[in-house]
């Protein structure tokens, strides 16, 4: 089931003539009034280098109706129907006199009654159009140009299904302040205005609960940058008419970050982001899960998608039961349609849907246009009225965001060491869900939201200790001092460990665990030990709790003289020396005297 919603045009090498259709006089057709009549405009331009002469422009119309897609598809792609000729009707009509000259532009008007159009089964779809013929230079009278639009015949209201997506780019950073204060101003504008679409009878809302809990912080103080900011009453409304489309069973809920599941996984971060997804949310829990796939799933992807409670296939039409349950939503692209032909022409799509359309809504402009036709378009919850096997018409291929995925394992990286120097969990869940978000519009926009969100960098190397590169014991045991260097942005919990050539020697214990601040310094006390004279060199390494070394390892030569004991015995020996020579001397004299005594 594909509405086709782009108007059929040739190219200029093809139709001399351009033709486009601006609008259509009547939304829809009652063909128990044969007397009304409907009245096509546009303008019509010289493509060629040439002149055209005898110019002329006739309505036309296919009266075999139209009750399926496929057929309005096919006639659309292939427009071509019988003339009506009365230019007394208004059938016909000479928008130039003379020479239509290159490149000119003119406008056009022709019309015709329901009874000359001949139609004639209700609650069918119809092609109409316009034929331009002319001479070229020195040619014959020909077909110049052909272009056609749908009408419905139908005095019934026509039903579709629109599913508005509350979801806006990430804007919140994971300790709950905000980059800027944009989501504010989509609150009060585009989030508004789709809020108030899905606020409609028969419509249903999927919210991204990261806007909602991004919604509920505006709503309360909160940090704009740096700067301090009270609760928003906008933000307070919009949350209190989400919580009653709620209440009243018509929101749904997305994945927490509305992650691109597609593009996740094609860069192989599918798994990561579904876990990161339910970690981050913690509100709207009891809501029905949806997700939104655009190309047809392969069969990782199908059994993840086992754990939401329904699934929309843009691109694709078809409704199946199951767990989830399949809902295709096919690309219309009515935006692109001319405002005076879209009311018409997204009537003529729902009176020949299989089912009725759903539309997934994410731009006021969407949203506008889907309120259009009042009472005469009704709207019923996304359903399945009958299974229709899901086939993909239109799907869009995503591609990978190879520069994401890598942000995302340097995030990893940084937030293990962090973890593993603050001996505190770094939680990846908010940012981690949404580096895949739909709502950015490129890759570029996605990786400023990871770099913001992102733990901050570390470089195990900036955390450094300095101590002497030689050291002399005079005892069995001394104190030097080692000081470390945090360079990094976070506190550093770190242990120093030793490692003597000689332990039989020299030993250095270890020191107890120590918490250096970001920046900071400390000097911590080192008391090696010594068994036994000697040079031995230590070198000491910095760990963390976890056993992870940091940074270089630094040598260090100890010298053991134990000069202590030594030194004693030098003194004793010495003493002893002292004591024995002065007792000879004293010996020596006594026998002098004596012997000048017997003289």
């Amino acid at each position: 089931m594909l509405p086709v919603s782009l108007p059929v045009t040739a190219t200029a090498d093809e139709e001399p003539v351009k033709i486009t259709i601006d609008s259509v006089s009547a939304t829809t057709l009652d063909l128990s009034k044969p007397q009304e009549s409907v009245e096509l405009k546009g303008t019509l331009t010289n493509t060629t280098t040439q002149p055209i002469t005898w110019l002329n422009i006739s309505l036309f119309r296919r009266t075999t109706p139209l009750t399926s897609t496929s057929e309005l598809a096919a006639a659309l792609a292939e427009p071509s129907g019988a003339r009506l000729t009365s230019e007394t009707n208004g059938n016909v009509a000479l928008p130039v006199q003379g020479q239509f000259q290159p490149g000119q532009q003119v406008s056009f008007s022709v019309r015709a009654t329901v009874a000359e159009l001949g139609f004639t089964t209700n609650d069918a779809a119809y092609l109409l159009g316009v034929d331009v013929r002319g001479i070229r230079a020195q040619g014959t009278r020909q077909t110049l140009g052909r272009h056609a639009t749908v009408i419905a015949a139908t005095t019934s209201a026509t039903s579709s299904s629109s599913l508005v997506m509350l979801t806006a780019p990430p804007e919140r950073l994971p300790d709950g302040s905000f980059s800027d204060d944009s989501l504010l101003t989509e609150l009060s504008g585009r989030l508004g205005s789709l809020l108030t679409s899905a606020e409609r009878s028969g419509v249903v809302a999927a919210i991204d609960p990261a806007l909602y809990d991004a919604a509920v912080a505006l709503s309360q103080p909160h940090v704009v940058g740096d700067e301090e900011q009270e609760g928003s009453g906008v933000a307070l409304s919009w949350v209190s008419r989400v919580d009653a489309l709620a209440a009243k069973g018509a929101l749904w809920r997305l994945p927490y970050g509305n992650p691109d599941l597609q593009r996740a996984q094609a860069s192989g971060e599918l798994e990561s982001v579904l876990a990161w997804s339910e970690t981050a949310t913690t509100t709207l829990t009891s809501l029905p899960q949806v997700a939104l796939v655009h190309q047809e799933p392969d069969d990782a992807l199908r059994e993840a998608l086992g754990r939401f409670d329904t699934v929309i296939a843009v691109g694709a039409s078809g409704a199946v039961e199951g767990k989830p349950r399949t809902l295709g939503a096919p690309v219309t692209n009515l935006m692109d349609v001319p405002v005076g032909l879209r009311l018409s022409r997204q009537m003529a799509e729902e009176v020949v849907a299989e089912q009725p359309i759903l539309y997934v809504i994410d731009t006021v402009q969407e949203a506008t246009a889907d309120l259009a036709g009042g009472a005469r378009r009704t709207h019923t919850q996304p359903r399945v009225t009958g299974n229709e096997d899901v086939a993909w018409l239109s799907p869009t291929k995503r591609e990978a965001w190879p520069k994401v995925a890598d942000a995302l394992d340097q995030a990893r990286h940084n937030a293990t060491l962090q973890a593993d120097l603050t001996q505190k969990p770094v939680d990846l869940s908010v940012m981690g869900s949404s580096a895949f978000s739909a709502s950015f519009p490129n890759q570029d926009a996605a990786l400023v939201y990871v770099s913001a969100a992102s733990p901050v960098s570390i470089d195990l190397n900036d955390i450094t200790l300095v101590a002497s590169s030689s050291f002399v014991m005079g005892s069995r045991s001394n104190t030097f001092p080692a000081t470390v260097t945090n360079g990094t942005k976070v506190p550093a919990t770190v242990r120093l460990v030793f490692t003597s050539d000689a332990p039989h020697r020299i030993w250095v214990p270890p020191r107890d665990e120590a918490t250096i601040a970001p920046g900071q310094s400390l000097t911590l006390n080192v008391s090696p030990e010594a068994s036994a004279n000697g040079v031995t060199m230590v070198h000491a390494q910095l760990y963390s709790l976890s056993g992870r070394s940091i940074g270089n390892s630094v040598a260090i030569e100890i010298t053991a003289t134990d000069f202590g004991r030594v030194g004693w015995i030098i003194i004793v020996v010495s003493g002893l020396v002292v004591v024995g020579g002065t007792a000879w001397r004293i010996r020596a004299v006594r026998r002098e005297r004596a012997k000048e005594a017997a003289q």
